[in-house]
């Protein structure tokens, strides 16, 4: 996977909804009805652009391909889709049933 500004996935993050809290890093926990999952990532603060081993990271935690992780990032991949997957995949079975 190519290289992504730390921007670009912050962005793209908030935007899937997850939720930013800032600590020692910048944590991000996906939020869906006002509920919390259990699905969280999180950012290094002086990191400005994302190579292999941390995208590698990031994939795992978001449970997603790499192929998937660069359309969430890209932003092709809605919330709604990334909702699917998770569902589909059985990361997310309290949240069927999605509005």
């Amino acid at each position: 996977m190519k290289p992504c500004k730390a921007r670009d996935i912050e962005t793209a993050l908030v935007k899937k909804g997850f939720v930013k809290k800032t600590a020692h890093h910048t944590l991000f926990y996906l939020r869906i009805n006002g509920k919390i999952t259990g699905i969280h990532t999180f950012m290094s603060h002086g990191i400005r652009e994302y190579d292999d081993p941390l995208l590698a990271k990031m994939k795992s935690q978001l449970h997603l391909s790499a192929k998937e992780l660069e359309s969430f990032i890209r932003c092709p991949l809605t919330f709604k889709e990334y909702v699917t997957i998770l569902i589909e995949r059985g990361i997310l079975e309290n949240f069927r049933n999605l509005r």
